[in-house]
């Protein structure tokens, strides 16, 4: 089956376009597949001009987002896409092009590094364990022992370093002691080969400043490079373009819409793509037609847009009439509100729809989860966790994910608790095709999480000791104490009521998901949930601008990538005490109705 690409002015000028370009969509604009009609342009342009063994570098953030657009390419042109081409995410081209075969060059590397961004396992390569008057414990390894009171203050695991200084979870340091202490974290890690995704950019990043012969040898062996989800893009991100460019690079092409840049807590840095939009040398093209929404959905996030951003119109939406709600909630009619939803959905035949809300633990409130917080095996001990995610990881399509944290678990348990070992391990097997192939089938047996907490541990301490022929059988420790719980009681309760369910049919599946799990998703219908105001991670009708603004703030971006998911239907549900009054002023010049459905009387 071909893809069908409806061809207007603004997607001929893209298609168009050469050089320096930068393309801002808007939601439903079809980019994506704007991109993949345009790379079999540029593959030919390519080999015309540059060369047979040259071809362009598509560059995106998930894998997920990679494997749309080769099977997009394959829908529309009938073809694979193959080499010399390449489509794959930012952080594999810059391990597989430039750290990978080049960390030697980089002073601060001493040996072939790994990727480890779980913060856990990071954690403890700073740490040996030693026996003090019979007991073990854990001690700053010697390079960072003077540090060990602000190791404690300052987990070492969240330092990183960006083009010009030194951060701990992602806030400049400014302190000269401490300024010294995440230098020497940072060297030490790198020292030992356990960096980060972001350690990784920024070794990249140093290669090619001292070495630009690698950048020229990039740019003739991808002489286009087109770069999506660019409002994503760190400082560093940015950096590493600007030094391919510097090398010769004479077609980079920037794709996205800094309206939805919602990865502020991952360094993104939307406004360097909005400033770059104002420079000269930059041919600065909109796709500003929507094929996802109806218009009165538009006008609805359109409030919250960057007055840099083209007005969007609706194009070729036969709009159903669903009213855009504002329904009222409390402690007592939540379900009475999703049930409502799910009705109007189905009397209007909307078959795709999601309930949302901003971060997990905000989700796991309004599915009835009492302790978003609450553990029940010791943290310390991150091997039940981290299978815990592989498994939702591996069901929702993330295999790369998903079998990096399944590595993690069998350095644990087949190595010696050395982080040399462990280095070394996760390095011999990490392409293994055996070792892949047998992490596949051990997610396939992971128990369900409908078991109770004591039969899980049991099931799955088994299974990894019969699956991976370990000598000793694992052990899950739980907590023996936990303020405002009866751990033996705990013992009892399904694992599921805590961590979700990844089976469909149980009452405790996750009915309600973050913002950013749909991010680049089209629905028929979307409920978002808000909160009463916008304090910490907290979204709410406050963030809705009363004048024009230039440069959103995070919260408005991650109203707009919710509410612009929605095709028909949007509703947006807040707290009973928001008067209707506030809501009209805050949504003037939209069409709204307001539902009370079996609030509770005060």
């Amino acid at each position: 089956m071909t893809l069908d690409y409806d061809i207007t002015s603004q997607r001929q000028a893209y298609l168009e376009a050469r050089g320096y370009t930068i393309l801002t969509a808007c939601p439903g604009s079809g980019k994506t597949t704007s991109i993949v009609k345009k790379l079999l342009a540029v593959s030919h342009y390519c080999e015309e001009h540059y060369g047979k063994h040259t071809g362009f570098a598509c560059m995106s953030f998930t894998n997920k987002a990679c494997v749309e657009l080769k099977q997009k390419y394959g829908e529309m042109h009938n073809e694979r896409l193959t080499f010399p081409n390449e489509v794959l995410t930012i952080d594999s081209f810059i391990m597989q092009y430039v750290v990978l075969p080049f960390w030697y060059l980089c002073d601060a590397c001493k040996k072939r590094p790994i990727v480890v961004n779980e913060g856990e396992i990071l954690e403890q390569i700073y740490y040996n364990n030693i026996q003090i008057n019979g007991r073990w414990q854990q001690c700053p390894v010697m390079a960072l022992r003077p540090y060990a009171r602000l190791m404690h203050n300052k987990k070492p695991s969240l330092v990183s370093r960006d083009k010009t200084a030194f951060k701990w979870n992602h806030n400049a340091v400014t302190k000269a002691n401490e300024i010294t202490y995440c230098e020497d974290v940072f060297t030490y890690r790198l020292e030992k080969g356990f960096i980060t995704s972001g350690d990784a950019l920024w070794i990249a990043c140093d290669i090619l400043q001292h070495c630009q012969d690698i950048a020229k040898a990039l740019v003739m062996r991808f002489p286009y490079i087109i770069v999506d989800e660019a409002q994503d893009n760190s400082e560093l991100h940015f950096e590493f373009f600007k030094l391919l460019k510097r090398a010769g690079l004479q077609n980079l092409e920037f794709v996205g819409d800094i309206c939805q840049s919602i990865y502020g807590f991952n360094n993104a840095r939307p406004e360097l793509l909005q400033s770059m939009m104002a420079e000269e040398g930059w041919n600065v093209l909109p796709l500003s037609e929507c094929r996802r929404s109806n218009q009165r959905i538009i006008d609805l996030y359109s409030k919250l847009k960057s007055s840099d951003v083209p007005a969007i119109t609706s194009y070729g939406i036969k709009d159903k009439g669903v009213p855009i709600i504002v329904y009222k909630y409390d402690d007592g009619n939540v379900k009475d509100i999703i049930l409502d939803f799910y009705r109007i959905c189905e009397d209007n035949d909307l078959l795709s729809k999601i309930i949302l809300a901003r971060g997990v633990d905000k989700c796991k409130k309004l599915a009835g989860v009492k302790d978003v917080d609450f553990k029940y095996w010791k943290t310390e001990q991150q091997l039940p966790y981290l299978i815990i995610d592989a498994v939702f990881a591996f069901d929702a399509g993330d295999i790369d994910y998903a079998f990096r944290k399944v590595r993690l678990v069998l350095a644990d348990l087949l190595t010696n608790n050395n982080p040399e070992a462990k280095h070394k391990f996760i390095h011999e097997i990490e392409y293994d095709i055996d070792w892949n192939a047998r992490i596949f089938g051990f997610l396939k047996q992971v128990p369900s999480f409908s078991l109770t907490f004591k039969e899980w541990s049991e099931q799955t301490c088994t299974l990894l000791k019969e699956y991976w022929s370990l000598e000793e059988k694992p052990v899950f420790v739980p907590y023996q104490k936990k303020i405002g719980y009866k751990m033996r009681e705990m013992a009892d309760v399904p694992v599921e009521q805590y961590h979700q369910s990844n089976d469909k049919g149980s009452q405790y599946h996750k009915s309600i998901d973050t913002i950013h799990a749909v991010k680049g998703a089209t629905l028929d219908a979307v409920l978002l949930f808000l909160s009463s105001d916008s304090r910490g991670q907290s979204i709410s009708l406050n963030d809705f601008p009363s004048t024009e603004v230039r440069v959103m703030t995070e919260s408005q971006r991650m109203l707009y990538v919710a509410c612009s998911r929605a095709s028909q239907f949007l509703s947006l549900a807040v707290p009973r005490s928001i008067a209707d009054e506030h809501i009209r002023r805050v949504l003037a010049g939209v069409d709204i109705d307001i539902r009370d459905i079996n609030l509770r009387k005060n």
